[in-house]
């Protein structure tokens, strides 16, 4: 085992978290806080596997009880459930790692994956491989995604069950009445986009004889906002690319290059709106609302867009899509497919048998009837089943009571975005997001590097990321030219980025090693 993974740094990185452990020890990891839910009343079977959990929570108060006790009862379990704030989450699981006082599923979010506490502990043997075990579960083993087991693996071996998240939701959302004012079709290549945005800028797309819109309405956001998208229709790695067969930052490629010039050149012909630096997602919604701009280029959210734009301009038509040719074809560039983790700690799941209940109650989740249960609550009080007993109608008045009841559940426990049972009433937008997202599954560029870990870039990655950041704006507004850029990189390198990049490979290559 390399150095910087030795017992003496995992030992120093645990104890740097046990004053935050002892100063959260009132805390407790049982549920009899306001904080941590309530026990459950019910009685369960004697044959009732008990199982202890810690789970975000993201309302103000835990979820009442109301479908914990059919919950309990549909899996044949006793279920004691920690729940811990959204915004202290994190420092509580790493100090329950740090004093070995984990319940029997930890729940690891996404931003947590690669915390040092995390990755030291799968490496010192904590957390139970689950891998061999999975082909007993026959659910499991159904819905888990081959390309998302891996990104949510570690060193090459599956430790956690991750719950599921679209590995793309992003398109491009544009005003459908401009492009027909305009006598346009929609933009397949990347030539067809900047004509696009020409025209909504310079033809007078909402006929209102001004010169005053933009093609296209931007954040200060490289990687939601319109920067990574268009980076994936010129072929740019997602975040780390394979060139020459070694791990490669994607800024260190031509195809970032060309990415910048083509921002730039929207920069330039002020075809984007020039304060897109220091604007923010809601700046931005709130601007493409009021008709400033024909096109955004970044996470869909088009429903919910549609019908606020409607309220202003009845006449208004937003579409959206997916599919823009570049030079190496149609690319989106998608995420790990996960919102994070639940993994198992072997000083509180203490033999294999335990183990096999809880990846059981696991399992029983993704049944019809428990699934039901979890996404949409309890028949005549939460919502109603139609004639055809396949769709259902949510009660308008029950919407408070799905807040406190089952959302939280449906939030911490649907590990798959499965769904037996499907809403009566679904746009036609609605629709269409949902079959934009199953097809950019088809087409997503993942990062290589999701599933590695670098010492390094979890201790300075963010601050590294600064500079890279900072350079790509200040080449776009025009503030230096490609050898200013490329200065800025070496410096990236010299300040501890060739040191990512060699952990990051070295890793790759023992991974590849372990696989037949």
């Amino acid at each position: 085992m390399r150095n910087r993974w030795s017992t003496r740094r995992y030992i120093l990185n645990l104890g740097m978290v046990l004053l935050l452990a002892l100063t959260t020890a009132g805390c407790s990891l049982q549920p009899s806080s306001k904080l941590e839910g309530k026990k459950d009343k019910g009685k369960a079977a004697a044959s009732a596997a008990e199982i202890s959990f810690m789970l975000v929570l993201n309302q103000d108060d835990p979820p009442k009880d109301t479908i914990l006790q059919e919950l309990q009862s549909m899996t044949r379990t006793k279920l004691a459930i920690s729940w811990v704030p959204d915004t202290i989450y994190s420092d509580k699981m790493v100090a329950a790692i740090a004093t070995g006082t984990m319940p029997k599923v930890l729940q690891v979010k996404a931003v947590d994956v690669k915390q040092p506490s995390i990755v030291n502990g799968i490496r010192s043997g904590l957390f139970w491989e689950i891998g061999p075990y999975l082909k007993d579960y026959p659910l499991i083993s159904k819905f888990m995604n081959p390309t998302i087991m891996n990104n949510a693996s570690y060193f090459g071996k599956t430790y956690g069950i991750y719950w599921e998240r679209p590995q793309s939701r992003q398109g491009i959302q544009f005003r459908k009445d401009w492009l027909n004012r305009l006598g346009l079709q929609e933009p397949k290549s990347m030539e067809d986009l900047y004509e696009v945005l020409q025209a909504f800028t310079y033809r007078d797309p909402d006929g209102n004889g001004k010169q005053d819109t933009y093609g296209l309405i931007d954040r200060n956001d490289l990687v939601y906002g319109a920067f990574k998208n268009i980076a994936s229709y010129f072929g740019t790695p997602n975040s780390w690319g394979l060139v020459d067969g070694k791990l490669t930052p994607d800024f260190m490629t031509s195809e970032y290059f060309n990415t910048m010039k083509f921002m730039k050149r929207l920069y330039d012909e002020k075809l984007i709106n020039p304060d897109f630096t220091v604007t923010s997602k809601v700046q931005q919604e709130d601007r493409f609302i009021k008709g400033e701009a024909g096109m955004m280029i970044s996470n869909v959210l088009a429903s919910s867009v549609q019908y606020r734009i409607q309220k202003v301009n009845k006449d208004a038509d937003v579409d959206i899509l997916n599919r823009i040719k570049g030079p190496k074809g149609e690319r989106i560039w998608g995420g790990s497919g996960f919102g994070g983790l639940f993994l198992f700690p072997k000083s509180s799941i203490k033999n294999e048998a335990e183990l096999r209940d809880v990846l059981g109650f696991f399992n029983s989740l993704l049944s019809e009837n428990v699934n039901n249960l979890l996404t949409y609550g309890l028949e005549d009080r939460h919502y109603r089943l139609n004639d055809d007993r396949k769709t259902i109608k949510i009660f308008p008045d029950t919407q408070t009571l799905r807040e406190q009841e089952v959302e939280p559940y449906a939030n911490a426990l649907r590990t798959f975005d499965i769904r037996y049972l499907q809403l009566e009433e679904t746009s036609e937008m609605q629709n269409k997001i949902q079959s934009m997202i199953e097809d950019n599954a088809k087409m997503a560029v993942n990062d290589p590097t999701t599933s590695l870990f670098s010492q390094t870039q979890a201790e300075k990655g963010a601050e590294l990321q600064t500079i890279i950041t900072d350079a790509t704006y200040q080449f776009i507004l025009g503030k230096i030219d490609e050898r200013g850029f490329t200065k800025e990189v070496d410096r990236w390198r010299i300040s501890g980025g060739d040191q990512i990049i060699n952990e990051l490979n070295i890793e790759y290559a023992e991974i590849k090693q372990m696989i037949p």
